[in-house]
């Protein structure tokens, strides 16, 4: 009599239930493993471009500041100043290739030199040093005028400011250098060179003066005057006071590095029951710019003792649909290259805060604004994948790609079967 058959053990039913998963798994359609991987690295690139990769934005804003300073980046000749009328006073600093001719009469409180200028109705002055100093003053009504300063390419424009004191004119300065010449020449004197600038010297641009035909005090510092025997003593400090009035009012000068204008404005003239202040453009715009700064350095002989200051009063930059306001002293602290490359606008801005008000356009991975440029509170920085989708698409794509993973994934590790 044959034995009835041993039920199988616990080892043998593993083993099937192994079997059967497995063989469900192989079963698997191969189209499913590719759309989930594909998915997957779908998922990473889009996690990636959202928080990692930065992408490039363009950005603009209106800033009032206290100083500015920029580098020229066109390729051609532009102005840089329109024209001023009725200055109270004009300083310019710097050498001159060549001599400055006056027509005119001239006088002075002298007797000996007196007797010599009323003998003659031309004087070339010479301007040898980058601290020589031309000083039209009118003594009656105004007839001083700037008709245009132009400036070459590469030339930097630093120290750019707008100050009105009380009692005082309004004043408009700047100092104009090459690419090649230390930020710090103008701001010291002692950084300005001693030896006399050579006559093959290449100007950053011209400056085109209109001297009317009204009487001017007229003051220069560190000069020669070969045709009265005056030649500046380089050990010694030499200034020469005269009054002259033209008989012919333009002349042109020559602007070298570095060379600093300060301009007496005239007074402003305001609409009528208004406080609106109505300017024209004296400064021109659409400079195509790079090394764009908003800041000061407070300087010393010792280097490791420079401050560097905010020169922002106030102001607003936007990117990517997003802005950040500034107050007084913060500084603007632009991400990556190229920064700003474009200042559409220069005015003066007279009401309170005093100073220049630019817009400003250009590009970069992000913006960020703070007291110290070392540690912003505020930031814009936006994502590679903000610059082709609105943040609504962002987060639908996001919601889409995980709804469709949950879907996928038990696919493709479907749960072996449970131990009964």
């Amino acid at each position: 009599m044959s034995s009835p058959p041993r039920p199988p053990n616990r080892s043998t039913a593993s083993k099937q239930r192994k079997f059967r998963w497995t063989k469900q798994l192989s079963k698997l359609r191969r189209w499913d493993i590719w759309l989930v991987l594909f998915l997957l690295l779908l998922w990473v690139a889009v996690l990636l471009g959202s928080f990692v990769w930065r992408g490039s934005y363009i950005f603009e804003g209106n800033l009032i500041v206290q100083e500015m300073g920029f580098t020229y980046a066109g390729d051609t000749e532009r102005r840089f100043l329109s024209t001023i009328r009725r200055l109270k006073k004009l300083d310019i600093e710097g050498s001159q290739p060549q001599p400055l001719v006056l027509t005119g009469k001239f006088s002075s409180s002298d007797p000996m030199l007196n007797q010599k200028l009323s003998q003659r109705d031309r004087l070339a002055i010479e301007f040898p040093y980058a601290d020589s100093r031309l000083i039209f003053t009118p003594v009656k009504e105004s007839e001083l005028a700037i008709l245009e300063a132009r400036i070459q390419p590469a030339t930097q424009i630093n120290q750019l400011k707008y100050q009105a004191q009380p009692g005082q004119p309004a004043q408009l300065s700047f100092c104009l250098q090459s690419v090649n010449t230390p930020l710090e020449t103008c701001q010291l004197r002692s950084n300005l060179p001693d030896t006399p600038t050579s006559a093959t010297a290449k100007p950053l641009g011209t400056l085109k003066l209109q001297l009317g035909q009204q009487p001017l005090a007229l003051s220069i510092e560190r000069f020669n005057i070969p045709e009265l025997g005056i030649k500046t003593d380089i050990s010694a400090f030499q200034s020469l006071d005269l009054q002259f009035t033209p008989s012919f009012d333009e002349s042109t000068l020559s602007l070298l590095s570095p060379t600093r204008l300060f301009i007496d404005l005239p007074d402003f003239a305001k609409a009528a029951n208004s406080e609106k202040v109505n300017l024209p453009q004296w400064l021109w715009g659409d400079f195509d710019v790079q090394d764009v700064r908003f800041s000061s350095t407070e300087t010393t002989e010792v280097v490791t003792d420079e401050l560097p200051t905010s020169t922002i009063l106030l102001g607003e930059v936007q990117m990517q649909r997003q802005s950040l306001q500034l107050k007084e002293n913060q500084f603007l602290i632009i991400a990556s290259k190229p920064g700003i490359r474009k200042l559409r606008y220069i005015q003066i801005h007279p009401q309170s805060p005093q100073g220049l008000q630019t817009l400003v356009s250009g590009e970069s991975q992000g913006i960020k604004v703070g007291l110290y440029p070392q540690f912003p509170i505020q930031s814009i920085e936006p994502s590679w994948l903000s610059k082709h989708f609105s943040q609504e698409a962002i987060n639908a794509i996001l919601a889409f790609i995980a709804a469709l993973t949950g879907v996928l994934l038990p696919r493709l590790f479907p749960e072996p079967p449970k131990q009964p």
